[in-house]
This record gives C-alpha cells, sequence and structure tokens, in this order.
C-alpha cells in the first residue's frame, strides 16, 4: 500500500487500485475497439472497456493483464494488437 494525500488527508492506495488506474491510463489512449460478433461488429469505446475489465474480471487477472500491458510496452509495441 502506498499512502496518498488528496486535500491534505493520508489515502491509502493499494496494488488494486493502481492496477486499475494503470489499465484506465493505458486503454484511454486507444482508438475505439472492433469487437466481432455473430451479427457483424460491435465498437466498444475504450474507456468503456477499460470499466468492463475492472468490472468482471477478478484481482489477479487484472494484475496479468498489467503485467502483459507492461510487457508489450517494454517492447515499445503498441497495445492494441
Amino acid at each position: 500500500m502506498i499512502e496518498m494525500k488528496v486535500d491534505n488527508k493520508p489515502v491509502l492506495v493499494t496494488l488494486y487500485d493502481m492496477d486499475k488506474n494503470y489499465i484506465k491510463n493505458n486503454l484511454i489512449k486507444e482508438k475505439p475497439f472492433k469487437i466481432p460478433t455473430g451479427k457483424g461488429y460491435t465498437i466498444i469505446e475504450s474507456d468503456y472497456l477499460s470499466d468492463l475489465i475492472i468490472e468482471v474480471q477478478s484481482k489477479d487477472e487484472i494484475r496479468q493483464l498489467v503485467d502483459m500491458i507492461r510487457a508489450i510496452k517494454k517492447r515499445n509495441m503498441p497495445v492494441r494488437l
């Protein structure tokens, strides 16, 4: 946990909170995603996708996703593959 100050009040930030912020900050830079469906394609905005990932995935799965995004960024590749 990391202690930060908001309005001069200490606030504890957990690893899970940092992971959620990392996903949001990285996906917000991306264009909308085209997801194939049975009837064609659905376009999902990146902010909606990040909220959906955080809502549906477990803490461990989010941690794995953050590790994958970091590995992609180390190779100077775009997050969108």
